[in-house]
Formats: C-alpha cells, sequence, structure tokens
C-alpha cells in the first residue's frame, strides 16, 4: 500500500439546483443535532465535564462504557459536517469521565481497570471518532498508543497478552492486567443480569433455573465455576480489541500495531481450521483449545453456549475483519467470518418463508433457533463486494417482504442502492428526526435523581441520530456499538474553514456503491455563497480516486467547487484500499 499522492484535482460545479427534500431534511437534521448535542451534554455534566451521577460507585468489574458510549456521536455528528464544538465537548467529556471513573477505582492509568472486550469495544467506539475529528491532538495521539501497548505486550504493568502462544491471557483484561480469577465482588451490580440469560453450564452443582431462582449461594456458585472455565485465556471476543490496535497506527503509522492485527486474527484463523472450520469459542493459558471446558471448544465467554451465541463470535470476527482489510488492503480477512456465517446457515430449516438458524451450540449440539440475522451480509458485502454476500442480501429481501425493524434497517438501504425505494432518503432522515425529537422532550423534562440512575443512562437518553447520515452521506452501515470504527466510501472536509465535515449548507447523497465507483449527488443549498469542499475516498483516504465525473483525478481526494444553489451528481470511480490508511487530514487542508 502506498501513500496518496498530492492534490490534484478541482471539479467546478455551476449548475443552479433547486434543492431536493431530501438535502433540505439532511441540513435540518445536522442544524438539530447541534443544539440537541449541545442541551445533552448541558443537561448531564458538571462545570468540570464529569458526569452528573452518583458519588459513589460500587460497580465491580462493571465500569464506564456505558458513560463513554453515551456520548460517542458527539465527535462524528461534527466529522459529518455538524459543529466543531462538539467535538470539542466530546473530549471535555472524555476527560470528565476518565477523572469521574478514576476516582471511583474502576479506571488506572486511564483505560478501564479490567473489563471484557464485549463492554470495552462499547466504551471505546467513542475513542476512535477522536482521531477522525482531530488528529493533530497530541494528548489523544499518545494515549491512543499507550493503551495499545497494554494489548500488544510491549506494556509491563499489562501484560494481557502472550506474544509466544498469541494469544490474550485472560477473558477479563484492561490497564491492570489480565484478571485471571473472579469474585462474587467483581459480578455487583451485573449479578442481576445473570437472571436474563440461560445459565452458563447445565452442570453447575446444585444450581437449576426457575422462577427467581438466583440467590447469592447459587451466585457465589456460578461465579465460582465461570471463574474455573472462563476466566483464563482466550475467547474470540477479544477480536475487539483489533480497532484499538488499528487506531494507534492510524496516527503513527507504526508497522508494529499493523503486525500484531494480523497475527492476531491469523492465530483465529489456525484455530479454526484445526477446529474442523468451527472458531473455537475457548483457549487455555498453554494455547490448547479446550483447556478449561474438559476438551469442549464451546462454552466460552460471549462464545456459542452463553449468552446470546455463536453472533458475538461472527460480530467481533467481522470487526476485525474489517481492520485488517483497512491496514493490509486485502479482503481475505472475511473468509474467517464468512465461514462462520456459512456454517450456521447450513444448519437452518425454512420457518414460513424465513430461514431459521441455530443461535447456541452446547452438549445438545445446535439449538435455540431463530430467524437468521441479515446484516452480517451487509457488513460483509460493503468491505468485499463478493456475489456469494450479495446473492443472501437478495435472498433476505425476499423473505423479509419490506418489513425490516433494527439492524436490519440496512436492508431498506440496501434496496435503494439497488434503485428501488427512492423515497428511502426522506422516510429515513424523517425517522431520525423523530428519533431526536423523542429524547428532547425527555431531556428537556428531565426531573430524575442523578443519585438513582443507572449505568446505562446516558446511552439510553442520547439524542444525536447519525444512522441516516452515515448511510446516505458516506456510504456506511452505523458503527457496531460494540466496538467497531468508522469505515465508508467517501468522506467531506470544508476547504475554506479548514475543517471535517461537509460544509454549511453543503448536502449530499450517495445513490450507489459498487466495489470500483460510487454516485453521490452534491447540492448547495446556499443561494448566496460558494461553497469549496474536498472530497476523500474513504475515512482515512485508504481509497485511490481515479475520476470525479470525466475529470481525470488520480488521488486520495479532490476540490469541489460549489456555486450558490448548484448541485449535480457525479460517478466517483476508485480502487479501493490502494492508499496507506491514516488520521491525516489532506494537505491543503493544513
Amino acid at each position: 500500500m502506498a501513500a496518496a499522492p498530492a492534490l490534484a484535482t478541482t471539479v467546478h460545479i455551476t449548475e443552479p439546483r433547486p434543492a431536493p427534500a431530501w438535502a433540505v431534511l439532511e441540513r435540518h437534521l445536522l442544524t438539530v443535532l447541534n443544539r440537541a448535542g449541545e442541551k445533552f451534554v448541558a443537561t448531564y455534566t458538571n462545570p468540570d465535564g464529569t458526569l452528573r451521577w452518583k458519588e459513589r460507585y460500587e460497580g465491580g468489574m462493571n465500569s464506564s462504557d456505558d458513560s463513554y458510549e453515551g456520548f460517542r456521536h458527539l465527535s462524528m455528528v461534527y466529522v459529518l459536517g455538524g459543529d466543531p464544538q462538539l467535538d470539542t465537548r466530546h473530549r471535555w467529556v472524555w476527560e470528565g469521565i476518565t477523572r469521574m471513573f478514576t476516582r471511583y477505582g474502576n479506571i488506572y492509568r486511564e483505560f478501564d481497570s479490567n473489563w471484557d472486550w464485549m463492554h470495552h469495544g462499547e466504551g471505546y467506539t467513542s475513542f476512535y471518532t477522536l482521531g477522525l475529528a482531530n488528529p493533530r491532538d497530541a494528548k489523544f495521539r499518545a494515549r491512543s498508543e499507550k493503551f495499545a501497548r497494554m494489548f500488544t505486550g510491549e506494556d509491563p504493568e499489562s501484560p494481557n497478552y502472550d506474544p509466544e502462544r498469541n494469544i490474550m491471557r485472560a477473558v477479563m483484561n484492561g490497564s491492570r492486567g489480565p484478571k485471571m480469577e473472579w469474585t462474587t465482588r467483581d459480578w455487583i451490580p451485573t449479578n442481576g443480569n445473570l437472571t436474563y440469560y440461560h445459565l452458563p453450564y447445565d452442570d453447575i452443582p446444585g444450581v437449576t433455573k426457575s422462577a427467581g431462582w438466583i440467590n447469592d449461594e447459587q451466585f457465589a456458585v456460578i461465579v465460582k465455576t465461570m471463574s474455573d472455565r472462563m476466566a483464563k485465556g482466550d475467547v474470540p471476543i477479544n477480536l475487539t480489541a483489533t480497532p484499538l490496535i488499528a487506531d494507534a497506527y492510524l496516527y503513527t503509522g507504526g508497522g508494529q500495531y499493523k503486525r500484531w492485527v494480523t497475527r492476531y486474527i491469523e492465530g483465529w484463523e489456525e484455530r479454526t481450521r484445526a477446529n474442523n472450520g468451527i472458531t473455537p469459542d475457548n483457549v487455555g493459558l498453554s494455547g490448547r483449545v479446550g483447556e478449561n471446558m474438559n476438551g469442549n471448544w464451546w462454552g466460552g465467554y460471549y462464545g456459542w453456549r452463553w449468552p446470546r451465541g455463536g453472533i458475538d463470535v461472527i460480530r467481533a470476527e467481522i470487526t476485525a475483519a474489517k481492520v485488517a482489510q483497512l491496514l493490509t488492503g486485502e479482503a481475505k480477512w472475511f473468509d474467517l467470518p464468512r465461514s462462520q456465517v456459512e456454517l450456521v446457515r447450513k444448519q437452518g430449516r425454512a420457518e414460513g418463508r424465513a430461514l431459521h438458524v441455530p443461535q447456541r451450540y452446547d452438549q445438545r449440539g445446535w439449538n435455540s433457533w431463530a430467524p437468521e440475522p441479515g446484516y452480517p451480509y451487509i457488513r460483509m458485502w460493503l468491505h468485499t463486494f463478493d456475489h456469494r454476500e450479495w446473492r443472501e442480501i437478495e435472498r433476505i429481501i425476499g423473505e423479509r417482504g419490506g418489513r425490516y425493524s433494527g439492524p436490519e434497517q440496512d436492508f431498506e438501504w440496501m434496496e435503494f442502492l439497488s434503485g428501488k425505494r427512492p423515497d428511502y432518503p426522506v422516510r429515513a432522515l424523517t425517522r431520525d428526526l423523530g428519533f431526536v425529537q423523542e429524547k428532547m422532550h425527555h431531556i428537556l423534562n428531565e426531573h430524575g435523581d442523578p443519585e438513582t440512575w443507572v449505568d446505562s443512562k446516558w446511552s439510553d437518553a442520547q439524542p444525536l441520530a447519525t444512522d441516516a447520515l452515515l448511510r446516505l452521506t458516506v456510504g456506511s452501515v452505523p458503527i457496531d456499538v460494540r466496538g467497531e470504527m468508522l469505515h465508508c466510501s467517501l468522506r467531506y472536509f470544508d476547504a475554506d474553514r479548514k475543517r471535517a465535515g461537509l460544509p454549511e449548507g453543503v448536502a449530499a447523497l450517495i445513490t450507489r456503491i459498487e466495489r470500483d465507483a460510487v454516485d453521490v449527488e452534491l447540492v448547495n443549498t446556499n443561494l448566496f455563497e460558494a461553497r469549496r469542499m474536498i472530497v476523500q475516498g474513504g475515512a482515512y483516504g485508504e481509497h485511490q480516486i481515479l475520476k470525479a465525473g470525466a475529470v481525470g483525478v488520480n488521488a486520495a481526494w479532490f476540490e469541489v467547487r460549489l456555486e450558490p444553489g448548484a448541485g449535480a451528481k457525479l460517478t466517483v470511480s476508485m480502487k479501493r484500499y490502494a492508499n496507506r490508511p491514516s488520521y491525516a487530514w489532506p494537505k491543503v487542508l493544513e
């Protein structure tokens, strides 16, 4: 992969175009998000940036992830075209949360002491947006490298990684290193979560699940059994650490970070091949699969049996594959998650129009059938553009009959990109405006007692809807809260103000995404002033843009000048993952 060459081209758009409804709604949503973010922060933080919350917090291993997560959209809204002050407030709140949870005892050396990478992933998704918003912030760049060293074997105080065996040493890890044993205190107040799930094992002495089943004695036995079997060694959810290491690479270009990411994923690939094509969900400290599970390849933490089943394994593998492709330019990393998705699908059975697949595997074999989750196919296709993923996307569109919910709203977007659902942009933007309105009604009428608020208060209350903006403006699925970074087709900068995001008054709509091209509409809704913007290939300049319309580019970015009230559709042809990715902005913005 090569470093991106310098800017070479300006595309001049002069044709007047009345602003379409989607463009007006897009700009209105950005304006609303600016105000909503400001009010959200003002309502739930103190003057020093800490949260309006408990004076004391007994959280066991449960830590700061929900707090960081609740504010994760602030910098992203700025990156998309919102007010730069949102990024400033995000950094201020980050500092406040870090100080607060350090005082609580959950954070040490600015990073969570011990927690799993499902929860680390949720919290530090917020961290990755900061590099996009301002790669020149020396404090956060230094933190990125410090955090990465905690998981690459370079930090002697945090020996989470065993370089000889290429494994993480424990399920619970962090700034204090691997946590090899769990106690009931560690699981307070999260013990209540155990009642939401089936038992982690069916052979826990003296424990059976029934109505009101959990008590202190049973809880202690459950935790001891989980500690003995789950605590030591590696699990696939640790693949969610790969974006943290990639974050340091995007700041520095350090080759050691790239090597760690690829080697760690290769370890899981090797174990999957040795386990007859199934990713094992537990690896002992010796590197042997099933070492703590009586030889069983299943039964690990966030594994094939508990708590939700194999989808957590698959999601972690997709997150890691995206990072590895970004750093290496190769799509081969998706072979691992694809193999697991295909494995589960082959166990499926038709129920009505939809395919139902097993969610879990244990001593009974495959079990717990439910409708097949479709979003993994979209998340892989946007990186591989492989016909195998697209075939399954078309199948699921047919099965669902146009009815989608939750993450499956991505299928509405896929239909739009295929030339169907022309009203999708307006509906999606209107839906997100409705989300903001609902949340703001609660925020503006907040009279709760902070001492009674639970950990998820901030993520539940946050009003910053970015799903439609991510899909429509930059060509990205909404970022998986469990640890993903932004991966997209295009990114924008304001060339006049030298800031991230769409210039004031400019709206963008990607209407087609292919392996080698995207179609994007750019509209200046301002009828009185011209705008200059930079269009970049990918979030990190990783895509080489070959042409913009009829204009040759052959660079990672090009400039667009939009006259007052002007608009046009451009076909941007590109070679994906051709350049070395970096948080660094185009040099013309320096």
